[in-house]
């Protein structure tokens, strides 16, 4: 199986997904130096974003963060 990963955000009052964007593998790995991933030497689990981490996150995968959504870095199955 192939593992896509994707920084999401979603919304703080409907707690919905209204926002996505894919990172790639390299990056995805950067980026679990700022997360506690102790026990997910894969990066399966999902992982809230914010403070620095998320200030990171955006940097590797070329967003801007908008007030008002929390943020993860999330993997599921792909083709």
């Amino acid at each position: 199986m192939h593992l896509v990963r994707e920084i999401c955000g979603y919304d703080r009052e409907t707690e919905w997904q209204v926002w996505s964007t894919p990172i790639d593998e390299e990056s995805a790995r950067a980026l679990a130096r700022f997360l506690d991933t102790e026990g997910d030497g894969d990066l399966l689990f999902v992982y809230d974003l914010e403070g620095e981490p998320l200030h990171e996150a955006a940097r590797l995968a070329g967003f801007e963060i908008r007030p008002g959504l929390d943020y993860t870095l999330e993997a599921s199955g792909g083709e």
